[in-house]
């Protein structure tokens, strides 16, 4: 219990921390972001659970009312966490405010946890309250409404420290953590993942020297990092090789999400001004990037005295050398947000799916606020030095020291707080945001991206392709008879599973209400038939003849789909296999101990 104490007071002090970054949403009314899907991902993930779906690649509702792959392409984690908060009984409304309340507490956590290892508690303290008000972690929230690219920002810093471990400590147990780490940061975002296995991989550099280059410490990351793309197979590889039946190369690559439009001037990451619009090209963005002047003038501080440090100690030790690789990897962040590196940009094209190339401010959060962490450490430190215990007593120092963080911590929160807040509330509850209006059109008009390629576009005001659907087009219900004379009876109609009884008094021409996509089969009588997409929407017909008959049509796994669920599920056999043996290979040691005598 003495040693859970320390532990307890801290976490307890790093929810003080965080309560002023979103206390602003802790009402009864929603509130305003750019990328408003959230309830409605929430409530179709629900209902597929509900349908028995372990993971519904497929809803219904969204794609203008005829449905899409959503999760086999849209990151599943935040939503996951939404549904257990929804299952313990809140609103879905209330629901994703938990996951936002989630994801500030778990990153100031994290990096707490991560920048305490190299120094002490006050100044990961410090690094926390500089990562939780860092500005970009308003925009995600208040502006954007990203939450995905959010909660990454709280798994990243587990992932650094889960490596970190793996070097103190080369073992199977530390390889298990890393590896669950970057598949819970691949289910979060796979966007933010990619470019984190650069800075990853840096680290494994760095750690890899510091280990006097142990080959152990080799095969266990090589081990983590299989690990982690294994237990995550299930969702990145269908939506890597499925993507190029969608829009999403149309849309996301070009036009107005094009990265070139993009860049952040130098000048704006000293001050670019608050506001809850868009970003575009030039100077005149509607939404800030700035990365604070506390946060600027601490990193600056950690330079200079670390530089003292340095010449004083004539020595590197091993927070030092981490310390340096801090700061390096904050001035290359900070440069792949620049057209500067539009050199790097052109030539990987997978960087493209970004769109914006501030993204990497993601991981310039989590770098300027380590270094604003160890401004207070190096200073201390150079106190120390210059002032003998016997000129300044250790409790001085130590009051001193943490009085001048306290001050530090609450001057941040004080300048900060004010933009952690909704551009405006209204009222609304879950049923209005759940209903097939505002799925299949308001929703529906936001985000398209996973809509079959095929299906007919237009250009809006802004030359930009949008679907070309209006309103009266919007599915009435789950089928149309296209041509021909017959009765229908709705059987089943579930995600992936659409079922209807049919007494045709002719012939005719049945189209399901429903994007065709790889997977979807149709089977008549038991019967698998050919089915067609040749309209202007992409939907599922097929040819009935005339009398009685059943009509099924399932949404199926295509083969890299069974390839993937395989992966993930035999990873997950392996890990829990393991973890058995190791019980009870622990549980017989304990048995043939031999018992000491009094």
């Amino acid at each position: 219990m003495h040693k859970l104490k320390p532990i307890i007071i801290d976490l307890v002090l790093l929810l003080i921390i965080t309560v002023p970054a979103f206390i602003r949403i802790l009402n009864n009314q929603y509130f305003s972001m750019h990328d408003d899907q959230h309830i409605a991902r929430l409530f179709l993930l629900d209902q597929g659970l509900k349908q028995g779906y372990l993971y519904p690649r497929w809803v219904d509702g969204l794609g203008f009312g005829f449905g899409y792959p959503l999760y086999n392409f849209y990151p599943p984690l935040i939503y996951f966490v939404g549904e257990f908060f929804h299952i313990l009984g809140f609103s879905l409304i209330w629901s994703i405010k938990l996951i936002i309340v989630t994801g500030f507490y778990l990153g100031a956590v994290g990096i707490y946890l991560f920048v305490k290892k190299f120094t002490n508690r006050v100044s990961g303290m410090l690094s926390a309250t500089l990562y939780t008000y860092f500005f970009y972690h308003a925009v995600l929230i208040y502006v954007r409404g990203a939450l995905a690219e959010f909660f990454s920002l709280a798994i990243l810093p587990f992932v650094f420290l889960a490596l970190e471990n793996l070097t103190y400590k080369t073992n199977l147990r530390n390889g298990i953590f890393f590896g669950i780490s970057i598949a819970l940061l691949i289910l979060s975002h796979p966007l933010i993942a990619l470019p984190a296995l650069l800075f990853i991989g840096l680290f494994f550099l760095y750690n890899f020297v510091k280990s006097r280059f142990n080959s152990r410490f080799i095969y266990f990351f090589i081990f983590s990092v299989l690990l982690g793309f294994s237990l995550s197979a299930f969702f990145w590889l269908p939506s890597m090789v499925e993507r190029k039946f969608t829009l999403t190369e149309k849309i996301l690559t070009g036009e107005l999400a094009s990265y070139r439009l993009h860049y952040i001037y130098p000048q704006q990451f000293i001050y670019s001004p608050w506001g809850y619009g868009g970003s575009g090209a030039g100077l005149a963005d509607g939404v800030t990037f700035q990365l604070g002047k506390i946060n600027i003038g601490l990193a600056l501080m950690s330079l200079i005295f670390g530089i003292l440090y340095f010449l004083r100690k004539k020595r590197s030790d091993s927070s030092f050398y981490f310390y340096q690789l801090t700061i390096i990897l904050l001035f290359f962040s900070l440069f792949m947000t620049t057209e500067d590196s539009s050199f790097i940009w052109d030539r990987v094209k997978y960087l493209w799916y970004l769109q914006f190339p501030w993204r990497f401010l993601t991981f310039t959060a989590i770098f300027i606020s380590i270094a604003g962490g160890y401004s207070v450490f190096f200073l201390f430190r150079l106190i120390e030095q210059y002032f003998q215990p016997q000129r300044l007593e250790i409790l001085s120092r130590r009051s001193i020291y943490h009085f001048f963080v306290a001050v530090l911590v609450i001057g941040t929160i004080f300048t900060y707080q004010k933009y952690f807040k909704p551009q405006r509330y209204f009222q609304t509850n879950d049923r209005e945001r759940t209903s097939f209006k505002e799925i299949s059109w308001r929703i529906s008009r936001t985000s398209y991206e996973f809509v079959p390629k095929d299906v007919k576009t237009t250009k809006s005001e802004l030359n930009t392709t949008i679907l070309s659907i209006k309103k009266e087009n919007l599915p009435k219900k789950p089928y149309e008879i296209i041509s021909g004379d017959g009765v229908v009876s709705i059987i089943n109609n579930k995600y992936k599973e659409k079922e209807f009884f049919i007494e045709a008094k002719t012939p005719l021409s049945f189209r399901l209400n429903t994007y065709n996509f790889p997977g979807w089969k149709a089977y008549l009588n038991g019967q698998k038939v050919k089915s067609e997409d040749n309209n202007d929407f992409k939907l599922i017909t097929i040819s009935i003849p005339s009398g009685k008959q059943t009509i099924k049509f399932i949404f199926e796994n295509t083969p890299v789909r069974n390839i993937a669920n395989f992966i993930s599920l035999v990873t997950i056999g392996f890990l829990v296999t393991l973890n058995l043996f190791q019980h009870l290979n622990l549980n017989k040691k304990q048995i043939l101990k031999p018992r000491q005598t009094r």
